[in-house]
């Protein structure tokens, strides 16, 4: 692999365009553009350090025989819709039996994330790569929205009052998420304790 198709990977994997690249870098886009189509002879060095921290890699890295492929994102069509057509949807769940079954559908979305971020960490996606990232910010949007048509489901079962957006139940997604972190915290202290 030249070291403009390098460039190019490592860029699109952090999900830059190149006039960003070129910010970050402190140099212009069509020089990125020219590196990228292997229409510049030899790069200054001082270039290649721009690059490289622009890119947080090291020099050498820019020199690499391959940057590996990222695997595709899992499908996640409720996820990714925007707000207020989820909303609709979440609305029209009027009954424990398809609050349910929305549950299950958001529900096999956030598993999927879930596998894809594991094989992301496996693959040697770093943390800061732009393809976890997005997995990781996808796979919060489908935990609030899975816990969310979860209160819902026990709200209609109970006969209670049933919000009809996600954001209505984010008072209640906090609380639990907080609730969470604590037994976790509490867990660790304990491990932590009876190893110590």
């Amino acid at each position: 692999m030249s070291i403009g198709q390098t460039i190019k990977a490592l860029r699109t994997r952090r999900g830059l365009k190149q006039a960003e690249l070129a910010e970050r870098a402190g140099i212009t886009q069509p020089a990125i553009s020219m590196l990228e189509a292997e229409r510049q002879g030899s790069v200054r060095s001082d270039t290649l350090i721009k690059l490289a921290d622009a890119l947080g890699v090291r020099v050498a890295d820019l020199f690499a025989e391959d940057v590996p492929p990222v695997p595709p994102p899992p499908k996640t069509p409720l996820t990714d819709e925007p707000e207020d057509r989820f909303d609709k949807r979440f609305a029209a769940a009027r009954d424990f039996a398809s609050a349910e079954a929305l549950r299950d559908q958001v529900g096999a979305e956030f598993d999927a994330l879930s596998k894809y971020i594991k094989r992301l960490k496996a693959e040697g996606v770093e943390e800061s790569d732009f393809p976890l990232r997005l997995a990781r910010a996808r796979l919060e949007k489908a935990t609030h929205r899975t816990y969310a048509i979860t209160t819902r489901a026990e709200d209609l079962a109970r006969n209670r009052q049933a919000p009809d957006t996600v954001a209505e139940y984010a008072p209640r997604i906090a609380e639990a998420e907080a609730f969470w972190a604590s037994v976790v915290e509490g867990e660790a202290r304990k491990t932590r304790r009876d190893a110590g």
